[in-house]
């Protein structure tokens, strides 16, 4: 295995003793000369390691700061400390908890801040350590002070922990979501812990999955910091009004101080004295102590900061001796060199490492992650260079492959040391490691987050309204029900136990549906309806994907060298689900058919990579690619990333679009027919009939659903010929995925994209303040903005007020009136960067990928649906900045309570957060008629999206000719019920889940499972839920034998079987006999039903049990 440099030695060269050996000595400055880049990393964890002293590294700017933070990380085997500027975001407020609570428990060797930190007003140390605690496996505390302390510090109380901040408390369990310490280690996920008492003392702590929900592994202890930097209430809050503190009394007074780029720390600091008085404009959740004078907040002037750091050890780190400074003597000075940016030539790459071997150079290999370690060093071994995988530093004249996210090489001669990092090797921009969010599952996900006041479907009764759950008693046993409200107020209690007959509607828009009547035929003839149009569009496709099987197409030879070389090019380590699309689209075009797969999946999550991947196969095999896109603004960003990632290699790329001109056309077509150019990327131009290719092996399509129909007909003609590999970023349920199998070629995508910074989401009243506020400071960081108003006619007087508020701003208009020829230029010179602001309605919803704006202002966003929102904030944050999204609502008009409802959701908008499943439903439903056609999407509203997927199912089953009886769903009828009492899960949504997802197991041992699920997430369940489960194991049992009723009422134990009954007659001849006159068989033409039947006469207490016992010995007879 591959890891960062943890065992990397102690450098044994003179300049590094000798910085030791001054700082050990006492003196007060120390002058650093010859370090740049990475190579500041490098030397700054050798004086760290080797000093035994904190060490805190002062910067100009706090992106500089988080980078030398990383670079770090690399080297220093401890925890790297990194505290970032205040900011509203969450995350960045865990992280500067984390930092500061690191610094002043003298527990972070080594730390990073800008200036800007170094000169903030904190709150005092005490106060922070005071709102902070540990437990422990054994610890004694009371279950009221420890919820006391959890307020204290910020916390959330929730129904369900799923993020940090919250706490929640269930009987003796208590769910807890702590900030990470900087002394966990870089590779452990962030979690969750929950803490079971007996009394007062905590018998067991476990960390558990925030998605599941399910305990993953016992700790001993865990550091709870608050989730604010004031502490809310007490003594520590009262300290924290009266006094404040900065940074310095946070630090060790033995530290060393390291100031980078003097000068430029000068130059800075200048700039912040203007701020030095300036207040926070008002008390928030985060800052609750506001600003001021001797308050948290403020800032403090750089000259007395300055001032007292002369008291401090300090070294002074400059590139170049300054010659004002100090005398030649006193400066320690260092040689190091840049490394040449070979940008994928490998030829030149390993002639150097050989160079470099033979001088006795230690060389590392520096890559983001595993996986593309191992690629690498397969490459080098097919260019005859042997490189081995390691974990520390190399030996003289040894290449080593190590993992680390370091910004750059170099080379440091007074060790003999050289770093060269896959940026350099491979020439692909550095980008910031794609670090996984757990998924909620989704059994998890459908019933979640069903609402009192959703519509829902009930199979055999329609459309109606959820008004929660009811506990009643029903023949005098006692259970939960779902009341389900109709058409005249018609009422529907729906046992938990026929759960699996309810679903959530979800219809194809935002339009409500109508309620069905209660016993009407209504609801019967739609379903009909929705079936038959379903069974016509399935033999459709059924019939395309048949005729496909026997066309013989071309199989392309297996991945060559170069195939690896350019794959090792990647920046980024492949998700699950892209290595299972790239494996099954390389296995399509290994086959001698032609491939037709659709890749499906949400923007950033790798399919434009998927395509890539394919194309550079097809090329290698000598075949040509069209890159087929639905507007010129699509083919530029493909052209683009295309010439980018193919830069390494001898591949020609050419555009073709309306914006060429007639020449450039021309030369473009004639290398397109001779073969010259390798892949073509165009929009429909590429269809038209003065196209021919020499030989073209495959069309990659993107968002097919946005072409015409005359489009769509020309790639169906071209979709018999060769390879076709469809995009779509509109993504399709799983359920719908399945359903699909052996009907159309689908790989999902499901892994969400590299955690970007969190777009901050800003709700507020339309005013014209903040508006320019916004668009100047996204302009100041040379940035762009979209302005979306979706009303074509006042858009022109919102130009001319966004004109008047920044006049310095080039804005354009675009909206779908617009000319389609000139709407595009405007698209595409907006992209180009001609243009600051865009002016627009919701047309860039979709397809628009500009890296520079990050900064989008919605108008009247209280009349935008939730998914519509989420789609237009996703415009932006595509960049390393920090993006912010302004929902802007009238000044002057009342919200309607679904209008708040959904603009709260957006702007808390979070991967597990309800909002976003709402959201992803939506896109799902629209990704499902993409792919089915859009005359489905009346049908999905007919019947509503959960049971069309499922009316999909069996009609396609029917069709490929494996349909089978409907399953049996087995009564199960008790002395008593089985059901989950509130008072052991509060939450009735919760209560919900969890009947949904028992009701959806299918055999004993997830039973079991299950049970051991409730035992971790809310203790021993009482007696109610225990008959529960044991009902829904006999149901499962039953349900395997054909059995459609199993009554136990006495000492009396029947099962009524459906007709036939799936068992061998002799087999159970033989266990009547061995049973006696306990076990009888009734013949079916003596029965009430019809149906065969089983008695049982029990001898003992214990009828349940014997009745499991019985089902297990008839599944023998099977």
């Amino acid at each position: 295995m591959i890891r960062s440099i943890e065992q990397l030695e102690d450098l044994l060269i003179p300049e590094i003793q000798e910085i030791v050996s001054r700082l050990d000595d006492g003196v007060d400055a120390l002058y650093l000369t010859g370090l740049f880049g990475t190579s500041k990393a490098l030397i700054l964890s050798q004086i760290a390691r080797q000093a035994k002293r904190p060490i805190v590294v002062l910067v100009s700017l706090p992106a500089e700061a988080e980078l030398l933070a990383k670079d770090l990380r690399v080297f220093f085997r401890g925890p790297v400390g990194f505290l970032p500027e205040r900011d509203e975001d969450p995350e960045t407020r865990y992280q500067r908890i984390a930092c500061l609570a690191g610094l002043a428990t003298k527990e972070l060797p080594l730390t990073v801040v800008s200036i800007r930190t170094a000169v903030e007003r904190l709150s005092p140390p005490s106060a922070l350590l005071g709102a902070a605690f540990t437990l422990y496996v054994g610890r004694l505390i009371p279950r009221d002070e420890l919820v006391g302390a959890l307020e204290v510090g910020g916390y959330r109380r929730v129904n369900q922990v799923t993020d940090c901040g919250e706490y929640s408390l269930r009987g003796n369990l208590l769910d807890l979501f702590p900030p990470k310490s900087v002394l966990s280690r870089v590779e452990e996920s962030d979690l969750p812990v929950r803490a079971e008492f007996f009394g007062d003392e905590i018998l067991e702590l476990r960390a558990f999955d925030p998605a599941t929900q399910r305990s993953i592994r016992a700790v001993e202890q865990v550091s709870v910091l608050p989730v604010v930097e004031a502490p809310l209430t007490g003594e520590a809050c009262q300290q924290a009004l009266e006094e404040s503190a900065d940074l310095l009394q946070y630090v060790s007074p033995d530290a060393a101080w390291v100031l980078v780029d003097p000068a430029g720390l000068q130059a800075h600091a200048a700039s912040l004295s203007q701020d030095a008085s300036r207040p926070l404009p008002n008390p928030s959740p985060e800052y609750p102590l506001g600003a001021g004078e001797g308050r948290v907040g403020g800032i403090l002037d750089w000259s007395d900061v300055e001032q007292r750091l002369s008291l401090r050890p300090r070294i002074f780190l400059e590139e170049f001796l300054q010659s004002n400074s100090l005398t030649e003597e006193a400066a320690i000075g260092f040689q190091v060199r840049t490394i040449t940016a070979y940008r994928g030539r490998m030829m030149e790459l390993t002639r150097d490492l050989e160079g470099w071997r033979r001088q006795g150079r230690r060389i590392h290999l520096v890559c983001r992650s595993e996986a593309q370690g191992r690629r690498l060093a397969e490459v080098l071994r097919e260019h005859e260079v042997a490189a081995s995988i390691g974990s520390g530093m190399a030996l003289p004249s040894e290449i080593t492959v190590i993992t680390g996210e370091l910004s750059g090489g170099f080379h440091l001669d007074e060790a003999s040391l050289t770093y060269i990092t896959e940026t350099e090797i491979f020439g692909m921009r550095h980008l910031p490691p794609r670090r996984l969010r757990p998924k909620a599952v989704s059994a998890l996900a459908s019933y979640q987050d069903l609402a009192y006041g959703d519509f829902v479907v009930h199979e055999d009764h329609g459309i109606g309204i959820y008004k929660g759950l009811r506990q009643l008693t029903v023949g005098g046993i006692e259970g939960d029900y779902l009341l389900i409200i109709y058409a005249d107020h018609a009422k529907l209690y729906v046992p938990t136990s026929k759960l699996h007959l309810v679903y959530r509607y979800a219809g194809a828009d935002s339009a409500p549906p109508t309620l069905d009547r209660l016993g009407s035929a209504s609801w019967t003839k739609a379903k009909e309806r929705v079936r038959a149009s379903v069974r016509e569009m399935a033999q459709e496709l059924l019939s395309l994907y048949a005729a496909r099987q026997v066309v013989k197409g071309y199989a392309l030879p297996s991945d060559t060298p170069w195939q690896r070389e350019f794959e090792a090019g990647f920046p980024y380590e492949e998700t699950p689900g892209q290595l299972r699309a790239i494996a099954e689209a390389k296995a399509d075009m290994e086959r001698d058919r032609p491939m037709d797969r659709l890749i499906c999946g949400d923007v950033g999550y790798g399919k434009t990579e998927v395509a890539m991947r394919a194309a550079f196969k097809t090329v290698m095999g000598g075949k040509q690619v069209a890159v087929l896109v639905p507007t010129t603004v699509l083919a530029l960003q493909h052209s683009r990333t295309f010439s980018e990632r193919f830069g390494n290699f001898p591949i020609k790329i050419e555009m073709l679009s309306r914006f060429r001109s007639r020449k450039e056309q021309g030369d473009v077509l004639r290398g397109v027919r001779e073969g010259i150019v390798d892949i073509v990327i165009g929009t429909h131009r590429l269809l038209q009939k003065d196209v021919h290719f020499r030989d073209l092996g495959l069309l990659v399509v993107d968002e097919e659903h946005r072409f015409g129909v005359a489009a769509k007909e020309r790639m169906k003609q071209i979709r018999r010929q060769v390879n076709v590999l469809t995009l779509t970023a509109t993504p399709i349920p799983r359920t719908l995925h399945m359903s699909m199998l052996g009907v159309r070629d689908i790989s999902t995508i499901e892994t969400p994209p590299e955690e970007r910074l969190s777009i901050k989401t800003i709700v507020a009243r339309f005013d014209q303040a903040l508006i320019k506020e916004a668009i100047e400071q996204e302009l100041d960081r040379r940035g762009q903005v979209f302005f979306v108003h979706n009303r074509v006619e006042s858009i022109q007087s919102v130009a001319r007020l966004i004109k008047r508020l920044v006049p310095r701003a080039r804005l354009t208009v675009a909206h779908g009136e617009l000319p389609e020829a000139r709407l595009e230029r405007i698209m595409c010179d907006f992209y180009g960067g001609k243009f600051d602001i865009l002016l627009c309605t919701t047309i860039i919803e979709s397809g628009l990928d500009v890296g520079t704006a990050n900064t989008i202002i919605i108008d009247r966003a209280d009349a935008l649906g939730l998914a519509q929102l989420y789609q237009l904030r996703g415009r932006v944050g595509r960049d390393k900045h920090r993006a912010y999204a302004y929902l802007l609502v009238p000044e002057d008009a009342a919200l309607s309570e679904v209008a708040k409802k959904r603009l709260q959701a957006i702007a808390e908008l979070t991967e597990l957060g309800a909002g976003f499943k709402v959201a992803a439903k939506d896109l799902e439903i629209r990704g499902a008629g993409n792919l089915l056609g859009s005359e489905q999407h009346g049908q999905i509203a007919a019947v509503g999206f959960d049971l069309y997927c499922r009316l999909i199912e069996s009609t396609v089953r029917n069709l490929k000719g494996e349909a089978a009886a409907e399953p049996v769903e087995p009564s199960i009828r008790l002395e008593a019920e089985g059901y989950v009492p509130e008072a052991y899960v509060e939450d009735p949504n919760i209560r919900l889940q969890l009947y949904k997802r028992l009701a959806a197991l299918s055999l004993p041992q997830e039973i079991s499972a299950f049970r051991e699920e409730l035992v971790d997430r809310f203790g021993e369940p009482p007696h109610e839920t225990e008959r529960l489960l044991t009902a829904m194991t006999l149901r499962i049992l039953a349900r395997s034998l054909c059995i459609r009723e199993v009554n136990i009422t006495g000492k009396t134990i029947r099962f009524a079987f459906s007709e036939p009954p799936p068992l061998a007659p002799a087999k159970v001849a033989a266990l009547l006999h061995k049973e006696g006159g306990r076990l009888r068989y009734i013949p079916g033409n003596t029965t009430r039903t019809g149906s065969d039947a089983l008695e049982y006469t029990v001898n003992g207490r214990d009828n349940i049990a014997t009745a499991q016992a019985l089902l297990s010995q008839l599944q023998e007879c099977r």
